[in-house]
């Protein structure tokens, strides 16, 4: 097997050993001083310009830029390099936000580190940012323990051991869901989200938050500007968590900065939101009603960057489409690719992963 990449390199978030602006056409990551094998792949995220890579042993490997001691080491670097510190925890799930990154061990602990002007790691205030992961201690009433993390631009959304939702970070447009007299100054680092229950998947976007429910309602809140949170964009935000949808076949939700989605366990793709690069795989004449992509099914497994979205079949055909500006697509070229295109289309694909700017996919 191998790792395939693309998209936007200007940080060496790629892997490739080098900067570049961005990498048009799909390239192999070289693993071949590394401890990573491609086959052990099962995640990667992505933020403005650092990767993460979580393999199935529990590692962690990174590469990218550093400035807020997002990648947990204590240098840039342009080949992936493992997170030493966590090699001690078997990890289970990664999330990248802008400039700050989080994970959670088999344990159910929580590790985070990066920036946390905006408290976007839960941590304390006074730490403006971290390049030493650190666990997250929060008090036995609010979590025992975390099954889920997924990082927004600038905030944070946690799934507990049973079922409740954490949030941590700005809250100025809504995305924490806590209330309409809520004011960042004024809470506690991380706080839950009240009367929220049986939470089983949760996405952040750049200033919204979405989450299913094990009964298959979809709830959202934060900004609704493009329609995101799957209402009419008359309402501009919402401080508290509306329902949108619900479907019981859905088994999880994604979110872009501006636009959502769920998939169904049948391989369907449900999108809403912001449509303008053709983020949501269709012509839509009401982008902010959740609406199958018509063109695609039978989808095993999906990921969604900050505009462009990739989704794996279950034959194995990988299937690009939106924001094209670096590449990020992988068709060769920068427009925009508004109906799902197939890539790498002699290639059997297992996973791939759409990050800020930048994909990967992991190669049979």
């Amino acid at each position: 097997m191998s790792l395939y990449c693309w998209g936007a390199n200007s940080y060496g978030q790629l892997g490739l050993g080098y900067k570049s602006e961005e990498e048009l056409e799909p390239k192999e990551v070289p693993l071949k001083n590394c401890d990573l094998r491609a086959e052990d792949i099962i995640s990667i995220a992505g933020g403005a310009g650092h990767t993460l890579i979580l393999d199935r042993y529990g590692f962690v490997y990174c590469c990218g830029m550093n400035s807020k001691g997002q990648l947990g080491l204590s240098d840039d670097t342009l080949k992936l390099t493992q997170i030493e510190i966590l090699g001690e925890f078997k990890i289970i799930q990664i999330s990248c936000g802008w400039d700050f990154s989080a994970a959670i061990s088999e344990c159910g602990k929580q590790f985070v580190w990066g920036n946390n002007a905006n408290t976007q790691l839960g941590l304390s205030k006074s730490i403006t940012c971290t390049g030493i992961p650190s666990r997250l201690q929060v008090s036995q009433k609010l979590a025992t323990g975390f099954k889920h993390v997924s990082c927004g631009l600038r905030h944070s959304a946690m799934i507990t051991k049973d079922g409740g939702l954490l949030v941590a970070g700005t809250g100025a447009k809504g995305q924490l869901g806590l209330g309409d007299n809520f004011d960042d100054n004024n809470y506690l680092s991380i706080s839950k989200v009240p009367d929220l229950e049986d939470v089983i998947s949760v996405a952040s976007g750049q200033h919204h938050t979405v989450v299913l429910r094990d009964n298959g309602t979809v709830l959202s809140w934060g900004e609704n500007k493009f329609g995101q949170l799957g209402v009419d964009p008359n309402v501009a935000n919402s401080f508290v968590p509306l329902e949108v949808f619900s479907h019981d076949g859905l088994c999880s939700v994604h979110a872009g900065w501006t636009h959502s989605a769920g998939l169904t366990k049948t391989g369907d793709v449900f999108t809403w939101g912001r449509n303008c690069y053709g983020q949501l795989g269709a012509e839509r004449e009401v982008p902010y009603k959740p609406e199958k992509i018509p063109t695609l099914n039978d989808v095993a497994q999906l990921s969604l960057g900050s505009e462009h979205n990739l989704a794996v079949t279950n034959d194995g055909k990988l299937y690009s489409w939106g924001w094209n500006e670096h590449g990020n697509c992988g068709t060769g070229d920068k427009k925009d690719i508004k109906i799902p295109k197939q890539i790498l289309t002699n290639k059997k694909i297992k996973y791939a992963f759409a990050c800020t700017g930048s994909s990967f996919a992991v190669i049979e």
